[in-house]
């Protein structure tokens, strides 16, 4: 790994990719779409500027469904991962699933959104013990 990037796979190892710092940001989403494509209570995305995510290994693995108008969710074909997301929403960006990383990424989580679509039985998260 270089200081400037992290790589990560998919459960099955078949797709591989590289980001290159910095990211834009890291955040736990709340959504309903997340939660769903994900059957977590949140999804942690890194978003990236696209020019700085690349797919290395495995794209002919790749495949993407529309999960509402403007919006794609790839992931591996093969094993079912969940990897990245993309939305006209905000274009130029990469979302990449957190917990698909190999490496530690540039920064912690730093916030949440979507937070009015959380489940209700989701405790109030805290910081770790020390």
């Amino acid at each position: 790994m270089s200081a400037g990037e992290a790589r990560g796979s998919c459960h099955c190892g078949a797709v591989r990719f590289v980001a290159r710092f910095p990211s834009r940001f890291v955040a736990h989403c709340h959504c309903a779409s997340c939660r769903r494509a994900h059957g977590a209570a949140f999804v942690t995305w890194a978003g990236f500027p696209s020019a700085q995510v690349d797919v290395v290994e495995g794209r002919d693995a790749l495949a993407a469904h529309e999960s509402s108008a403007g919006t794609r969710r790839l992931f591996c074909g093969r094993c079912g991962t969940k990897l990245l997301f993309m939305s006209e929403r905000w274009p130029g960006e990469t979302h990449v699933a957190l917990a698909a990383f190999d490496e530690p990424v540039d920064r912690p989580p730093t916030g949440h959104v979507f937070w009015d679509e959380h489940v209700p039985w989701l405790p109030p998260l805290a910081a770790p013990p020390e």
